[in-house]
């Protein structure tokens, strides 16, 4: 069991003190668990850097009573949220907790996720050859194991490929993933990996079937409210829209997509989308 699980405050009793005792702190447990709920609860309200603060709490909290796992699991969303915060530096030092300390008996699931996290934030951080580096670390630890990631793999190496200038296998990595995931009933994995998908037909010249592809992400990220990617989805749209000459209905989805921008506090995607384009 989890030292969160059997973590107990210690009750200091003060005899004879004139003024009544301070109320005992919470276990360590229920303080992390309330940490890490007003995190998730930040983040699906869009404050990135509340979500951080509590992660860091939860984090330091984890690491009082020496909890790996929750340690791992901690550093892992700490480089999420500071990725999403522009911070990437942060991001890939709080990756180093898992990835560069072999002291701790960090499980093969979480060093996996800790890999997996790392590619995605070197592809978006457009270095290619680290992001590869990290998916075949990822790759070949998943092949030792009952691999839970399987889908959110093969959606990097389908990221890389493109990437590469390599639009057909792209392709077909995306649909596998896209495959993998709605076997699996992994609706946020499946619509990253059909975003996958609809961009690497964009880049093979299929303006009509991308834009097909892409309300398909686009009406599952509905369904699960996630403003980061409906923005994405909705740039996507616009850039299919803009490639198959309909300026109009791309106008449109950078409209949408600036009103979701807007509400979610984050206003730039969809201004430099429109510059690129040139729609105004």
């Amino acid at each position: 069991m989890s030292p969160w699980g059997r973590a107990a405050a210690a009750v200091l009793l003060c005899a004879g003190c004139s003024t009544p005792p301070t109320a005992p702190l919470p276990p360590v447990g229920a303080r992390a668990t309330d940490a890490n709920a007003r995190a998730a609860a930040l983040v699906r309200a869009g404050d990135f850097a509340g979500a951080a603060r509590r992660y860091e709490e939860a984090l330091a909290l984890a690491r009082s009573v020496e909890d790996v796992d929750a340690i791992a699991a901690n550093a892992i969303n700490l480089s999420v949220v500071y990725q999403w915060l522009g911070r990437d530096g942060a991001a890939r030092d709080a990756l180093k907790i898992v990835l560069e300390d072999p002291q701790r008996p960090y499980s093969e699931r979480r060093r996996l996720q800790a890999e997996l996290r790392r590619a995605m934030l070197e592809l978006a951080s457009r270095n290619l050859p680290a992001a590869a580096d990290f998916a075949a670390r990822a790759e070949a630890r998943c092949a030792r194991m009952a691999c839970e990631n399987a889908s959110a793999l093969l959606n990097v190496k389908s990221q890389l490929m493109l990437d590469g200038g390599r639009a057909a296998e792209a392709a077909l990595l995306a649909q596998a993933a896209a495959d993998a995931a709605r076997s699996r009933g992994e609706r946020s994995e499946q619509a990253n990996a059909l975003r996958n998908l609809g961009r690497a037909k964009l880049a093979g010249g299929e303006a009509a079937a991308a834009a097909a592809v892409f309300e398909q992400a686009l009406a599952i990220d509905h369904a699960l409210a996630d403003p980061r990617k409906i923005h994405a989805d909705l740039l996507d749209l616009a850039r299919a829209s803009a490639a198959a000459g309909d300026r109009e209905a791309a106008r449109g989805y950078l409209e949408r997509a600036q009103t979701v921008s807007h509400a979610a506090g984050d206003p730039r995607g969809a201004h430099e989308m429109e510059v690129e384009l040139k729609l105004r």
